[in-house]
C-alpha cells in the first residue's frame, strides 16, 4: 500500500476533477509479482549456471552456446522487467469523490466508479493473505458497469476504511449542501407571504413566484 503518487503524479492530475483530492494509491501485493517474476528468473539463473558447469569441462564455450544463452537472457530480462512496471502501473486510487482503477505502462486504460454509487464493500482473505497482508476487495454498486473486484489488494483493512470514511465523508458533504437550500426555500416563501399580507404583491404575483421557487 502506498500513498505516494510516484510515476503516475502527471497522468493522476490529468484525472483529477475540480476540488478533488488523492487519499491512497494502493497496488496488488508485492508477492503477486514475485510469483510471476520468479519462472524467468530460474530459467536465467539455470542458463547461467548451466553454461558455467560447460565452460568448466571444456576448453572454451562454443560462440552459438554463448549467444544462444545471451539472447535468452536478454529475452527474460525483458519479460522481468516487463512484469515489474505492469505491476508498478496499475493502481487502485480513492478520491474524495470516486475510485479508479489505472492500468497499462505504455497504453493507459482507466476505470472509475463514484463513490456516491458504492453500496457496499466486501473484503476476503485467505490464510495466506492474512499472513502475508493481502486481500480481495469487492465493491457492490448500483452501476451495471464500473470498479467491482480488486484481487490481492496489499493492506485490504486501510483500503476499505479509506474507501468507506470517503464515502461517510461525501454523504454528510451533500447533506450539509440540501440543508440551506431548504432553509432558504422556507424563508423566500415566508417572504413572499408578508409582502402579499402587506399588499405589495397581489395573489396572482404570490402565486407565480411561489410556483417558481417550487420548480427551483
Amino acid at each position: 500500500m502506498s500513498t505516494n503518487r510516484r510515476q503516475s503524479v502527471s497522468y493522476l492530475d490529468k484525472l483529477l476533477g475540480q476540488d478533488e483530492s488523492i487519499l491512497l494509491v494502493a497496488h496488488r501485493h508485492i508477492s503477486f509479482l514475485i510469483v510471476h517474476m520468479l519462472p524467468t528468473a530460474l530459467v536465467t539463473i539455470l542458463l547461467w549456471v548451466g553454461a558455467g558447469l560447460v565452460q568448466s569441462r571444456v576448453d572454451r564455450l562454443e560462440p552459438w552456446l554463448a549467444l544462444a544463452i545471451i539472447g535468452v537472457s536478454i529475452v527474460t530480462l525483458t519479460m522481468t522487467v516487463s512484469r515489474f512496471l505492469t505491476w508498478q502501473r496499475e493502481e487502485y486510487v480513492i478520491t474524495n469523490y470516486r475510485i479508479l482503477q489505472i492500468e497499462g505502462v505504455f497504453t493507459k486504460r482507466t476505470l472509475d466508479s463514484a463513490l456516491e454509487k458504492v453500496n457496499d464493500v466486501l473484503m476476503t482473505q485467505s490464510v495466506l493473505g492474512r499472513l502475508f497482508g493481502y486481500g480481495n476487495i469487492d465493491i457492490l454498486t448500483g452501476a451495471e458497469r464500473g470498479i467491482n473486484n480488486l484481487t490481492g489488494i496489499s493492506d485490504p483493512f486501510e483500503f476499505k476504511r479509506t474507501l468507506m470514511n470517503a464515502k461517510m465523508q461525501l454523504s454528510d458533504i451533500g447533506e450539509g449542501d440540501r440543508r440551506p437550500v431548504v432553509s432558504d426555500h422556507a424563508r423566500l416563501v415566508t417572504a413572499l407571504t408578508d409582502l402579499r399580507a402587506a399588499g405589495v404583491i397581489s395573489p396572482e404575483e404570490f402565486e407565480e413566484q411561489h410556483q417558481r421557487l417550487v420548480q427551483e
